[in-house]
């Protein structure tokens, strides 16, 4: 981790800021609507702050959710902006505890990208199976186009969703070796659709599975957050689908 050489009254200052941003969007009860970042001012500023000082990348936030996230005149959805700044907390916390600032923070919490994989290599999920059905090529200009932008939005916010959950894995509504998968698939379809072409039968299996998942957590009422941005990701991937037959 790059030492961004912050004080410890800045870091307690950034984390101030970050703690007024998460209340006011926890209070609101947001569910999955589309909030204009103007709604967490004191967040953006330490998302600035944290690109000012060459460390944004330390986040593990995909880019497109970043470059929302220090930018006044954009958009993301609630939960995605939650899952963001938890994690801006919790590395600002783990700065706080290298300056001998105290702070309390959970291992779980900070490194659950690490823990996730872990787990998954020491025990691989199943192969996935996909019959491929062609490559279509998607014009410059396209209703294709357009759609693949937004859904690869909305797959980067499912991706950040999908890792910054905090919840012991049993009351979760996927294992971390479930979990894992899902994020697999969720990055690859993410890589192929930044190709000239893409196919239609990956995407097909990628919808399936976020239904899947976004039914699941409505049955087990957790991580509804996750289920409601996956059951988003289906509908315009099916969308999408429909624009290259």
């Amino acid at each position: 981790m790059s030492d961004p050489g912050f004080s410890l009254e800045e870091i307690h200052e950034m984390l101030d800021g970050i703690e007024r941003s998460l209340s006011r969007l926890k209070a609101a009860n947001l569910h999955n609507k589309l909030m204009p970042t103007t709604y967490i001012p004191e967040a953006v500023s330490v998302f600035m702050d944290f690109e000012l000082n060459g460390v944004l990348h330390d986040l593990g936030i995909n880019t497109s959710v970043v470059n929302k996230l220090k930018n006044f005149d954009a958009k993301l959805r609630a939960p995605a902006m939650i899952a963001a700044l938890s994690r801006a907390r919790s590395y600002l916390r783990t700065l706080e505890s290298e300056h001998g600032g105290g702070g309390s923070f959970s291992d779980d919490e900070i490194n659950q990208d690490n823990l996730i994989q872990d787990r998954a290599d020491a025990n691989p999920p199943q192969p996935i199976q996909v019959w491929t059905e062609q490559w279509v090529y998607v014009k410059r200009g396209s209703r294709a186009k357009e759609i693949i932008a937004a859904v690869s939005e909305l797959l980067d916010e499912a991706v950040l969703i999908a890792k910054t959950t905090n919840l012991p894995e049993d009351q979760a509504a996927l294992t971390d070796i479930e979990r894992a998968q899902l994020i697999a698939v969720l990055e690859t379809t993410l890589a192929v659709l930044k190709a000239p072409m893409v196919e239609p039968g990956l995407l097909k299996k990628t919808a399936r599975i976020a239904k899947e998942v976004a039914q699941r957590t409505a049955k087990k009422k957790a991580e509804e957050a996750l289920g409601a941005g996956l059951d988003h990701v289906a509908q315009r991937i099916l969308e999408l689908i429909a624009s290259l037959m």
